[in-house]
């Protein structure tokens, strides 16, 4: 069933078309994607400029428009959770966001989808390595990653543990646009704004699941196995810090976790009975 069939669809479209009313479309999406992007980051570590950024978005909006833009999350989930896909660069385009100027399109999953099983479909039924690392230099909504996602979930790999996704775009709408469906999906990634090309870096954004896995850890123990595997020991200590961008590799209590200022993180079952995408196992 194609995703614009889903009642969540409607609901979401005719929400976001109440809020938007009297105000600029491209703004009132940016703001969303913002304020949902920050409360999934803050759940995990909290970050006082971003909680400064969202305050400050918040104020631009009455009560009840501020309700309606967090209830859009809820809508966001509901879509999400058939399978992976970019539901957000499908809704950005059906909304008529798309800057034609800049030759700003999201692809279809479809293609997504088909780029990924014929390119790597064979690799990922064969699959032996204890995880693979996917880097994506200009993920837009990250839909090329969800459908890579689709892909390893169909040969019965779970990516939460077996994939680990660096992923940037220049473009920090898009690229928290991709933070907040893979932090949805729980895959273990980066999302990095600035640009590829001039090696930038203006921000960086790791999903729940990169924390919650370990994977800082898991990351340096690949390195350093394969240092010594090679015998470069000297250039690994070296480059240790360069390779993976992370400035918070240890978690703290697991109670610092689960304390949330806004209910966005939720657990539960799905409705053929399995853990839904946004159940984080605890």
């Amino acid at each position: 069933m194609s995703i614009s069939r889903h009642p969540a669809w409607n609901d979401f479209v005719r929400s976001f078309n109440k809020i938007a009313a009297h105000r600029h479309r491209y703004e009132v999406f940016r703001d969303f994607v913002t304020m949902a992007a920050i409360s999934m980051h803050n759940a995990i570590r909290k970050d006082p400029a971003l909680e400064a950024e969202y305050m400050q978005i918040v104020k631009r909006y009455e009560a009840d428009q501020v309700s309606e833009i967090c209830a859009l999350f809820g809508k966001l989930v509901l879509l999400l959770d058939s399978e992976p896909q970019d539901v957000l660069g499908q809704l950005y385009m059906a909304l008529e966001l798309g800057n034609t100027q800049a030759g700003q399109f999201f692809t279809p999953p479809e293609i997504s989808e088909l780029m990924a099983r014929m390119t790597y479909g064979d690799e990922l039924q064969n699959l032996t390595k204890p995880f693979i690392t996917l880097s994506e230099p200009a993920c837009g909504a990250g839909g090329m990653v969800l459908a890579f996602v689709k892909v390893m979930l169909s040969h019965g790999h779970d990516p939460s543990k077996r994939l680990w996704v660096q992923c940037q775009d220049v473009d920090r709408t898009a690229a928290l646009m991709c933070y907040l469906q893979l932090s949805l999906w729980h895959v273990p990634a980066v999302v990095i704004v600035g640009n590829t090309l001039a090696l930038e870096v203006r921000e960086t954004f790791y999903t729940p699941a990169h924390y919650l896995g370990f994977w800082g850890a898991r990351l340096r123990n690949q390195r350093q196995q394969e240092t010594e595997e090679s015998g470069d020991v000297e250039d690994h200590a070296k480059a240790d810090d360069v390779e993976v961008r992370e400035d918070v590799l240890r978690l703290e209590k697991v109670s610092d976790l689960v304390t949330v200022a806004r209910p966005v993180l939720m657990t539960g079952v799905s409705s053929t009975g399995g853990l839904q995408q946004f159940d984080f196992g605890f």
